[in-house]
């Protein structure tokens, strides 16, 4: 054979052999790329003590480097080891949870439930001893209480095992042999909100979100299935995608600004919108939209209510004149004329506090003795005074007409005050000790709709306020009147009307047959910190008696910091 021949049939079949090793090579390694690389480390500390193998899941949790499946899968095993990675994991590992969808959800449980196998008898027997009853209702320490109550390590067990057993209150239960839920019925709920989650105002919007979650959360323990659809106004195409919803979804919620009120009516032409707006343009309410917040009327009526129980009949209205007080002001007059009770109006310099106090005089009349050392005394005949002014006035302005003689009067202020009395608010609780305003959340307020609330908030991880209750309330409301399409105004009006059979987490709003609505507000009244609902009786007391004396320290309340929220609450009330 010729030998270049040879050398090229050499060189060919040495090629093929090569490619063909190649092949084997790949092909080989291809299983080993396919496979999990949690499951890998998971095997590769199986022979470790628990301590050590709580250790090591730390560093790959805490690690950049590591993937985020890794990360997720070294979690779970941080959290059910003993160490001090333990507790700090099982917090990472709740709030994931509170912000997981229920397929996920489902996927934690299971997999926690299974790396708690791993956890030995005394290291759960104590873990279980230090879980509190508020975190017995949460991931992961509900299944902590479950696996320690299923080994016999808690006092009580059986107890415990019948509080954590209702295969409702698990998104995997059949994973932890509690059998599967309770079929939710196909009568499925349809309700949207069109808030901002992005942009101007998403900072509420996406409290009002985190409400509205967690009660379809709190619905569907109970077996009622709920599909709700939040739409971000803060996104170009917003109106597209609320003209392009589902017809069962009739009941939508929002906008949060009232100057998105007509886009957002317009885009939701044919469905019941409930405008989280103070007022609706002439002839919209009851026919295209439905309020669903306080109107500053509610406010006036539960300020004037209040005062005419504690047989006050006379009434001075004093204010900064500018374009929010004037319309706050001419309602007030204008209600409490209409009920019949003298009304005296005066006004203050905005801006100008070193002036208030001789204004303050001069509106209330003040005398004072000729001796030296007297006392000044108020002698206008008005009982109590009505201040629509923001709260960062409040400290200066009441204490200014405490000066000239009206301590023993009635202050009244505006739900514009509810914003700023937040838990970091400090004020001296003896100033205000006859102060009201009207707001619509509390959580002190002892009452079913707010103890669900505050529960199914808890479950999310997610903190309460008025603008999470609000969320909250509208879809329990969307849920209770389930409107199909095919509905008429007339109709939602007499259902409206028939008052539906919810308990509020914050103040009941309540519509006559026409579809006007009207909210039962709360009162309040500032305390040492943040407020307190008003105890009516105890001022009462005060004003018969002029003891202004508080039971809360006396000390200086601290300077008084801007809330976050308070531009953005005045520019949607129109402050």
């Amino acid at each position: 054979m010729n030998p270049r021949f040879r050398l090229v049939l050499l060189l060919a079949l040495c090629l093929a052999l090569l490619s063909s090793g190649c092949s084997l090579l790949e092909k080989q390694r291809l299983p080993y790329q396919r496979q999990d690389e949690a499951s890998l480390w998971v095997n590769s500390i199986a022979g470790l003590s628990g301590v050590e193998q709580g250790r090591r899941a730390e560093t790959v949790w805490k690690s950049p480097s590591s993937s985020q499946a890794l990360r997720m899968r070294a979690l779970s095993i941080a959290a059910s080891r003993p160490g001090k990675q333990g507790y700090p994991a099982r917090k990472e590992l709740a709030a994931l949870y509170a912000s997981a969808s229920s397929d996920q959800r489902a996927s934690w449980e299971t997999l926690y439930w299974a790396d708690l196998d791993a956890m030995d008898s005394d290291t759960l027997r104590k873990l279980a001893a230090a879980v509190s009853e508020d975190q017995e209702r949460n991931f992961p320490w509900n299944l902590i209480m479950l696996k320690a109550a299923r080994r016999g390590l808690v006092t009580d067990a059986s107890a415990v095992l019948a509080r954590l057993g209702n295969p409702a209150l698990y998104a995997a239960p059949t994973a932890l042999g509690l059998g599967a839920a309770p079929a939710v019925s196909d009568n499925v709920v349809h309700v949207a909100l069109v808030i901002p989650q992005t942009g101007s105002a998403s900072a509420l919007g996406r409290q009002v979100a985190a409400g509205a979650m967690a009660a379809v959360d709190d619905l569907r323990l109970s077996g009622k299935n709920v599909d709700l659809r939040v739409i971000d106004s803060g996104l170009t195409g917003w109106q597209q995608a609320v003209q392009s919803l589902p017809p069962q979804f009739v009941m939508v919620g929002g906008p949060l600004i009232p100057g998105r009120y007509k886009a957002v009516r317009d885009a939701a032409a044919g469905r019941a919108l409930f405008s989280f707006t103070a007022s609706l343009p002439s002839g919209d309410e009851g026919v295209r939209a439905w309020r669903f917040f306080a109107s500053p009327e509610d406010q006036i009526r539960a300020l004037l209510d209040a005062s005419s129980s504690l047989g006050i009949r006379s009434f001075g209205v004093f204010s900064p004149g500018d374009s929010y007080s004037k319309r706050m002001s001419g309602l007030f007059m204008q209600e409490a004329s209409a009920r019949g009770y003298a009304v005296t109006s005066g006004s203050y310099t905005a801006g100008k506090m070193n002036a208030w106090p001789k204004e303050a005089g001069a509106f209330v009349k003040t005398q004072v003795g000729a001796q030296r050392g007297s006392i000044p005394v108020a002698t206008a005949d008005f009982q109590a005074i009505f201040l629509p002014d923001s709260w960062k006035n409040m400290d200066m302005l009441v204490s200014s007409l405490h000066y000239s003689g009206a301590q023993n009067r009635l202050m009244m202020g505006t739900s514009i005050w509810e914003q700023s009395l937040g838990p970091t608010s400090r004020n001296n609780a003896a100033t205000f000790a006859l102060t009201i305003f009207p707001g619509v959340w509390s959580d002190k307020i002892p009452t079913p709709g707010v103890a669900a609330f505050r529960n199914a908030m808890t479950a999310r991880n997610e903190r309460t306020d008025d603008w999470s209750a609000l969320g909250f309330d509208f879809v329990r409301l969307a849920a209770t009147l389930n409107v199909q399409p095919g509905w008429t105004p007339s109709q939602l009006n007499r259902a409206l009307a028939s008052a539906p059979g919810m308990d509020w987490a914050s103040a009941p709003i309540r519509w006559d047959g026409s579809g006007k609505a009207s909210r039962q507000l709360f009162l309040f009244q500032p305390s040492s910190v943040g407020h307190v609902p008003a105890d009516m009786q105890t001022i009462r007391d005060r004003l018969a008696s002029g003891d202004l004396s508080t039971p809360e320290s006396d000390a200086p309340a601290a300077p008084q910091r801007p809330v976050s929220f308070d531009q953005l609450v005045n520019s949607i009330t129109g402050k």
